[in-house]
């Protein structure tokens, strides 16, 4: 019996400090997905961290400000709100992390917010796959915008987990955050 695996939209659910005088959110359309290409690297001997930028990251909990600049005293652009929403780390200090999201928005995030757990969103509906072949059995659907866990990827396919510990296969290139920076 095939699952079908929902995309819990508030993985896109952000605020903006307009919006926290009226309590309203609005959500994010993922389409088109911030690209990964074109990016600054910088080796993990000259990162404050000593790992590599870019790098995909994920939110630790379901509530982080995203800032215009890495101190406290810069104003809060956005306020991400759900736990392990995948985001790129594209610059870093000591303490703080500048993130890209899947939209393409870029915000400081402090570094005890982010997880180096690796999750991905679902591009579009996908199926997931009993092994990593398009012919083999589909063995649960994801909803477009799905937050999944990222177990492995080898040879354009991605072994991901859902919330409810569903497992499959899918292509990589319809997941946001599998791709190697």
């Amino acid at each position: 019996m095939r699952k079908f695996i929902p995309s819990f939209l508030a993985a896109f659910m952000l605020s903006s400090p307009a919006a926290a005088q009226d309590n309203s959110t609005r959500v994010i359309d993922p389409v088109p997905a911030a690209s990964t290409d074109n990016l600054y690297r910088v080796s993990a001997d000259r990162t404050p961290s000593g790992f590599k930028v870019p790098r995909f990251v994920s939110l630790k909990f379901s509530k982080v400000n995203g800032r215009t600049g890495p101190s406290r005293d810069h104003p809060i652009a956005w306020q991400y709100q759900r736990r392990g929403l995948p985001l790129l780390i594209v610059a870093e200090t000591e303490m703080w992390r500048k993130v890209r999201d899947i939209s393409g928005d870029e915000a400081w995030v402090r570094k005890p917010a982010l997880s180096g757990v690796r999750t991905v969103i679902a591009l579009q509906s996908t199926p997931l796959r009993s092994r990593p072949d398009a012919r083999a059995r589909e063995v649960a659907r994801t909803d477009a915008q799905a937050l999944l866990r990222l177990q492995n990827c080898r040879e354009g396919w991605c072994e991901v987990k859902s919330e409810s510990g569903l497992k499959g296969w899918a292509r990589q290139e319809a997941l946001w955050g599998a791709k190697r920076p």
